[in-house]
């Protein structure tokens, strides 16, 4: 209900500013998963000593987190439509502080992997889930906004995060440190179950709200899409582009820094920082001018080739690179590898309208799968290649040539999710896809109407 004062016509604060505070929650709670994705990168030394690990298991260890957070992305839309936003996200979030308890107090390798895997079940749930609350509480003409900033917020917590954390291992040890972010992760528990509601009582836009699919209508749309090529091209550019994040930023990014450019853990933090940086930038400049001259493919292809060349003069140029152009170079990575959004676009045009939601939720499952994969296979790596004799805890000494080896994986793959984009069909920001008659009788079942 409008009331007037003055003769000014003002909205109830429940339709004004209440909708945002509910999707402001919601962010907090995806700054929350980044923090727990890249800590990891942070306390490598830690849980190696602690657990008396090589490099390959823990790898594996930060992989866990993936093996759980990629494929809950299918079923996440799901569970929102039958439970709700509200129930879902406490839940969610409570599982992942759970995870982080078990994974802060663990003594032996596998209860802390089994924390990592709680923590990667729980938060698998934190961008789908601001997506949701904002389809359902702002206007339709604030969705894209959401998204594109809840994006960028991750990446700053994600920067934020590996700070406070190098700052606080040293000053009260890792498992300390990460008590602090208990205390934290327990009060967003409580506060999302509080300020959160599932949907406002009257859908601001329900004519732009499609009906939920079933589990047969979501077995039929996966069929279409994994029978359609461009996908599978599209998902593997998007998970090669996103190596320096998923590898290198969450990961191995820091320990790679230490021992080649002899940087010291504040320093390596910063360099890291700068890449979250060009990421965040990145992704609205990339994706506006996009939209603008209405082409995907031709981004992919420069900002692939620059990202990849950069890369290789990161790692491979002789003498390596000055630590005053460092920051610079891998804010310019950062910039170009943020262009991979952009598979979403595509993987939505080249699918019917119908079942455009399952492709979005494809491709980013194909594009975190670089996470789950790549991860342990740089620490497999790592323990390969390395000659170094035993350190006096009976662990391998890993020296600057076996980093730069290992970590080969990611300007590589980004030099082939370059080759691979040469293959893409330019959709010119449009649907384009065309298929046969029998495939599109799989989904016309699927509603479009709005959820009521």
């Amino acid at each position: 209900m409008m009331m007037k004062n003055n003769g000014v016509i003002s909205r109830p604060f429940s339709t004004t500013y209440y909708p945002w505070i509910i999707c402001i929650v919601g962010m907090l709670f995806y700054c929350f998963n980044y923090f727990l994705r890249v800590s990891p990168s942070v306390i490598q030394d830690n849980l190696i000593q602690a657990f008396h690990i090589k490099a390959c298991e823990f790898g594996a260890l930060a992989a866990c987190y993936y093996w759980a957070y990629t494929p809950m992305q299918l079923p996440a839309g799901m569970i929102y439509d039958k439970y709700g936003a509200r129930a879902v996200l406490s839940i969610a979030c409570l599982t992942a502080v759970i995870g982080l308890a078990i994974f802060a107090t663990a003594d032996t390798y596998f209860v802390a992997a089994m924390g990592r895997l709680l923590i990667g079940f729980g938060t698998a749930f934190a961008y789908i889930g601001v997506l949701k609350l904002a389809s359902l509480w702002l206007p339709a003409n604030r969705f894209a906004t959401v998204a594109g900033f809840t994006n960028a917020i991750g990446m700053i917590s994600g920067a934020l995060s590996q700070k406070y954390l190098t700052k606080a291992v040293e000053y009260y040890g890792y498992q300390q440190a990460l008590n602090f972010a208990l205390i934290i992760g327990v009060t967003l528990s409580i506060f999302i179950f509080l300020i959160i509601r599932s949907r406002p009582k009257v859908l601001l836009h329900a004519d732009f709200i499609p009906a939920p699919l079933n589990t047969k209508q979501l077995f039929a749309a996966l069929k279409v899409i994994a029978t359609n090529k461009q996908m599978w091209i599209i998902g593997f550019i998007g998970c090669l582009l996103y190596l320096p994040a998923s590898v290198f930023l969450d990961v191995w990014g820091i320990p790679y820094l230490k021992s080649v450019y002899q940087l010291t853990a504040e320093q390596a933090v910063g360099i890291t920082s700068a890449t979250f940086m060009g990421w965040i930038i990145s992704g609205p400049i990339i994706g506006g001018l996009s939209d603008k001259f209405k082409r995907r493919r031709l981004p992919l292809v420069v900002t692939g080739a620059l990202a990849a060349i950069l890369l290789c003069i990161v790692f491979y140029l002789p003498g390596g690179v000055s630590f005053g152009l460092l920051p610079l170079i891998f804010f310019s990575i950062g910039f170009c590898c943020g262009s991979h959004p952009l598979c979403f676009a595509l993987g939505k045009e080249n699918n019917p309208l119908q079942i455009s939601g399952t492709a979005v939720a494809v491709t980013n499952m194909l594009i975190m799968a670089g996470g789950a994969v790549f991860q342990p296979v740089v620490g497999l790596l790592l323990d390969l290649h390395t000659t170094s004799p035993l350190g006096a805890n009976g662990l391998p000494v890993y020296a600057p040539a076996d980093y730069t080896f290992a970590l080969s994986v990611v300007p590589i793959g980004v030099a082939i999710g370059l080759v691979l984009s040469f293959f893409l069909k330019e959709t010119h920001c449009q649907v384009v896809v065309k298929e046969p008659a029998e495939k599109l009788a799989e989904v016309q079942n699927i509603s479009l109407q709005p959820t009521r």
